[in-house]
């Protein structure tokens, strides 16, 4: 008999209390990989691999108490993860010779200014002595204090707070919390310094796509497929012998992948509005349709992506009238 076979033979096996625990044990949610950029894949890996600390593997004190073979089952899935990443890691490290690479880390490096200057900004106001101006600064410095300082975090996690930070500043300073603060011109350096880092990041993936392919490709199915089975193998030993000493990572990756999902929703929504602006302004620069009547109808019609073939023509109507609508190329 195989050594697998051995190995699950030796495995505890459920009682009636393990399949209760199937129904109330926390676990970690499905998330597609697939979906993230080749250098997003990688960063989410590595907090994975921060979080795996707190699992009980072996020599872990959180481990007392769980039988040796599934703390040896759960110690191989997180080695084998690590030795994916790892390999992972090596392959991306080919891409770092690109161009847009520099660039990259000049961005980064002028958002982390951009971040610092506001906050240095905001707190000096606090001692201002006009009152209402050093209010209005300890209202934004516990919006700042609230995120904490991004700067020193993987570049993956500093996008993602950035962008929560500034939609709360922005959203504050519009309620009229930062009337006698000005800190408008500090907020739009941050925001563009941000667009500057995505924009470069966008170029870096591109110009990476190009190279080693085939090896990023089978390095990151490797680290995909050591992620799954990780998750597998923890969720299961959580309804064996129950979440408590799982609890932790559990926690951690589906805050992870809940803050993955949020930004994969947030991109999706800006390239559909990249998308229809852009037919939209081709439309109206061939002097076929202006901006007004294109939103009212493709409002109308419901279109999300308008896919408008040229050369054709249409009659549509609504309760606001008829319109002949005739596309032309160029």
């Amino acid at each position: 008999m195989s050594k697998f076979f051995r190995l699950k033979e030796r495995m505890p096996t459920f009682s009636s209390n393990n399949y209760l625990n199937v129904f109330t044990m926390k676990k970690i949610s499905a998330f597609d990989l697939t979906r993230l950029r080749i250098e997003e894949d990688f960063a989410f890996h590595q907090r994975v691999q921060q979080y795996a600390e707190e699992l009980p593997t072996t020599g872990a004190l959180i481990a007392e108490g769980l039988p040796e073979t599934s703390v040896t089952f759960l110690t191989t899935g997180v080695d084998t993860h690590k030795t994916a990443v790892d390999g992972l890691d090596s392959a991306l490290k080919v891409s770092n010779t690109v161009p847009s690479a520099k660039r990259v880390t000049e961005a980064d490096a002028a958002r982390d200014f951009a971040w610092t200057g506001l906050y240095n900004y905001v707190k000096a106001m606090t001692a201002h002595p006009d009152a209402s101006i050093a209010a209005a600064a300890e209202k934004a410095l516990a919006i700042l204090d609230k995120y904490g300082n991004p700067t020193a975090k993987p570049q993956l996690e500093e996008s993602g707070i950035l962008h929560n930070l500034l939609q709360e500043l922005k959203a504050a300073k519009e309620m009229g919390d930062f009337t006698d603060l000005d800190i408008e011109p500090w907020l739009t350096r941050l925001e563009n310094a941000e667009t500057s880092f995505l924009n470069a990041t966008d170029a870096k993936v591109q110009e990476e796509a190009a190279r080693e392919v085939g090896l990023s490709k089978q390095a990151r199915q490797a680290a995909d497929d050591a992620y799954r089975k990780l998750v597998d193998i923890v969720n299961m030993l959580a309804a064996m012998h129950g979440d408590e000493k799982f609890a932790t990572f559990i926690g951690n990756v589906n805050a992870l992948v809940e803050q993955q999902r949020t930004k994969l929703k947030t991109r999706a929504t800006n390239d559909s509005r990249k998308e229809d602006k852009d037919v939209r302004d081709s439309l109206c620069a061939n002097g076929t349709l202006c901006s007004q009547l294109f939103y009212l109808i493709v409002t109308w019609q419901g279109w999300q992506t308008p896919k408008i073939p040229q050369n054709s023509s249409y009659t549509v109507s609504s309760g606001f009238g008829v319109y002949h609508l005739m596309f032309v190329s160029n």
